[in-house]
């Protein structure tokens, strides 16, 4: 799948740049893709989907990050991480709407597509270690609103109430505790956001970032890494930057929020649910 030949060419008239459309890996995938023929060319971004997304409007509803109205604003996140990330985030650059539809530009990087393997699963070991290690103050979006950690357990539970099936929500507890800390994270997070090039990684999709408790960042990376080689890596990298978290109060509903957020693509929520729980850390 690729964008239709005359949004290419609106678009291309519309930047003033010639444009080559880029296949998607993924049905569900948020923006569409060209790369611009210049001597300096440019990953060009524009939104495909829209607010009724799943993903978006869970992010909207409950941090608070509405894409499309913190559009322009969003670029200067990238700056706002911690230094020494082993895969550095690409910067974005604000280039207008097209039907009201955002389009940004990327620096455009030859190489290949990461997929998960066991040195992906180590640098994502330091990377999330660097950004554990430096928690924010509390959970939502630093361009929107930022509660405090005491408020999430009844925040979630209003969220899941209005969004989950009543099926789902009888498998989970009432309330979360309070979580521990927030830190950044991607609740999207997937390999296919990383490019492998002759000598650096670098990290290409980055815009969903938020503050959330770093239980739920956990939750996440219990259901990323479903292989023992992939999660052995990640720990042993992990561990030079702090330790886990106890995610077994928390994990339920976590994994019933980010099933919610479609994070997965379509699948039962069994899937999800079920899914190994090999974080063994009390956890």
């Amino acid at each position: 799948m690729q964008p239709p030949q005359e949004l290419t060419q609106r678009l291309s008239f519309f930047l003033d740049r010639q444009l080559v459309a880029q296949p998607l890996a993924f049905e569900d995938a948020s923006n569409w893709r060209w790369k611009s023929e210049s001597l300096s060319p440019e990953m060009i971004r524009m939104a495909r989907t829209d607010r009724r997304d799943p993903f978006w409007h869970g992010l909207d509803s409950l941090f608070g990050f509405d894409r499309w109205q913190h559009a322009e604003n969003l670029t200067r996140l990238a700056g706002s991480l911690p230094p020494r990330l082993p895969l550095l985030p690409l910067p974005m650059t604000w280039l207008g709407r097209l039907q009201e539809a955002p389009i940004w530009s990327l620096p455009w990087r030859s190489g290949r597509t990461a997929t998960m393997n066991g040195r992906l699963a180590t640098l994502l070991g330091e990377q999330l270690g660097r950004l554990h290690a430096e928690p924010v103050s509390g959970w939502g979006h630093p361009l929107s609103e930022v509660r405090s950690l005491e408020s999430w357990p009844q925040q979630l539970a209003q969220y899941l109430e209005r969004h989950l099936p009543a099926s789902v929500r009888r498998e989970l507890p009432e309330r979360v505790p309070i979580p521990e800390r927030a830190v950044w994270c991607l609740p999207d997070l997937r390999a296919d956001q990383f490019i492998e090039a002759a000598t650096d990684w670098c990290w290409t999709d980055w815009e969903a970032l938020v503050w959330a408790p770093l239980e739920l960042d956990w939750t996440l990376i219990e259901l990323l890494l479903n292989e023992n080689g992939q999660q052995q890596a990640f720990m042993a990298r992990y561990w030079h930057f702090g330790e886990p978290v106890s995610i077994a109060a928390h994990r339920s509903s976590c994994r019933a929020l980010l099933w919610s957020f479609n994070c997965f693509g379509p699948c039962d929520w069994e899937a999800v649910r079920d899914a190994p729980r090999w974080l063994g850390y009390n956890g």
